[in-house]
């Protein structure tokens, strides 16, 4: 068993452990990168990252929460230029020197905001072509799983159904990722696309969906 001074032991605790030995899934550069506990649970994946990025059509995305800037910078290796909010500046900072270790930065602009609030929305720029958002599935870690079913109205931010967040922000699509026990049958008859990432022995991780944004508006809060 590794000592506490190990590089092996993860520095923000044991309940944060099994993201710690994956950290090199997380960032091939995780070594060189700024990370918090919050940014080491919530991360995709590069490989996964990679992956969804490449869903995304048109030239330009906004990354809602962009967090440590996991998906943001997926987003610009992928050749797509991207506007990343995040509320905590601090977090927004380390997203900024994550981009830097990729060589992407110039194709990041970053705002260290509300992605709620009217300044940021007025601010936002005109031409957006996809909204990426992965809303937080809880408080914590595994959070999700306290609930047989995870519907729309549950993942919101700052209160804000996510309906009404994207009725105010002009694109073409939305990319979103969600939790395995999503009430995924409110997009059944949605023009589209859906992806489900399981891990090689079949189990569920969740589920990515690219849909235009005017679909998006009108899916029901509960499937039928």
């Amino acid at each position: 068993m590794a000592d506490a001074g190990s590089p092996d032991v993860c520095p923000f605790g044991p309940e944060y452990q099994a993201f710690w030995n994956m950290r090199y899934e997380l960032f091939t550069r995780f070594d060189e990168a700024q990370v918090d506990a919050g940014g080491l649970y919530t991360m995709v994946p590069e490989a996964h990252a990679l992956e969804m990025a490449r869903r995304a059509r048109g030239r330009t995305v906004l990354d809602i929460c962009s967090g440590i800037g996991s998906m943001s910078i997926a987003f610009a290796r992928c050749g797509q230029q991207v506007t990343a909010v995040e509320i905590d500046a601090r977090r927004a900072a380390m997203a900024a020197h994550n981009a830097q270790l990729y060589g992407v930065q110039d194709r990041i602009h970053s705002l260290a905001a509300d992605i709620t609030a009217a300044s940021t929305l007025q601010a936002l720029p005109q031409d957006i072509d996809t909204v990426w958002f992965d809303p937080p599935w809880g408080s914590g870690i595994g959070d999700y799983r306290k609930k047989k079913l995870i519907h729309l109205d549950d993942l919101r931010l700052a209160g804000l159904d996510l309906r009404e967040l994207i009725g105010m922000i002009q694109c073409r699509e939305v990319l979103f990722r969600m939790p395995p026990n999503f009430d995924i049958g409110i997009f059944r008859g949605v023009r589209g696309e859906r992806f489900a990432f399981a891990t090689d022995a079949g189990h569920l991780l969740w589920y990515c969906l690219r849909i235009a944004r005017e679909d998006f508006l009108k899916v029901p809060d509960r499937s039928a």
